[in-house]
């Protein structure tokens, strides 16, 4: 189950959102997402064992690699004028690898059947 901490961090995100969606051109408009998002991630669970350290570490470099990945190719199509918008900035990337490494992490823990209950 989730900890105290864990319950800040979906608050901070579900507040960082709507601030990040209506504010994204402003500077520090991502603080509370990414924060939000960073609490989610790092957050020990009730239970945290080897297996559990084990699956983060590795949702984390997944997930930094399919970010890549994908900031590479947007960049790509958008020189090319496929798609109109581009990850150029570092706050989408952080973001974009902090929600893969997230659900990367609970997807994979939930299917171990190390997920506590």
């Amino acid at each position: 189950m989730f900890t105290a901490t864990k319950y800040f961090g979906i608050a901070l995100v579900l507040a960082g959102i709507p601030f990040f969606w209506m504010n994204h051109a402003q500077t520090g408009s991502e603080l509370p997402l990414i924060t939000g998002l960073f609490l989610i991630f790092f957050t020990r669970e009730k239970t945290e064992d080897e297996r559990a350290q084990s699956l983060r570490a590795n949702a984390l470099m997944i997930s930094f690699a399919l970010g890549y990945i994908i900031e590479v190719a947007t960049t790509y199509l958008h020189s090319k004028g496929v798609l109109t918008f581009q990850l150029s900035t570092p706050r989408y990337f952080i973001m974009l690898v902090l929600t893969l490494g997230i659900l990367i992490f609970y997807i994979r823990l939930l299917f171990t059947g190390s997920y506590s209950k």
